[in-house]
């Protein structure tokens, strides 16, 4: 996975990426499957194994720096129950990693 949220267009990958995190937001039946089998969810979906790996995970940091819009990725993470400081926790721990 590439730093991409620096470029000016995302990638193919970071849309596919934003496409499953808005539609297990906002898609109840999305949701349901991602949380039942989330790997047989990701199947199909063009994404490198490493994406399906951070998705799977809700590796924060990973995402971000693959190209997740953050509303999406946040929204996410607030409906899988994950705390303010997890979340920021991962997003400085791949911050620190880039410096």
């Amino acid at each position: 996975m590439s730093g991409n949220w620096q470029l000016m267009m995302p990638s193919t990958e970071a849309y596919w990426i934003d496409r499953v995190l808005f539609d297990v937001q906002h898609k109840p039946q999305a949701m349901a499957a991602f949380r039942s089998d989330s790997d047989a969810y990701l199947k199909d979906l063009p994404l490198s194994p490493a994406a399906k790996r951070a998705l799977v995970a809700t590796d924060v940091g990973r995402l971000y720096l693959a190209g997740a819009n953050p509303y999406l990725l946040r929204a996410h993470c607030l409906n899988l129950r994950m705390s303010e400081d997890a979340y920021l926790g991962a997003l400085r721990a791949v911050a620190e990693e880039a410096s």
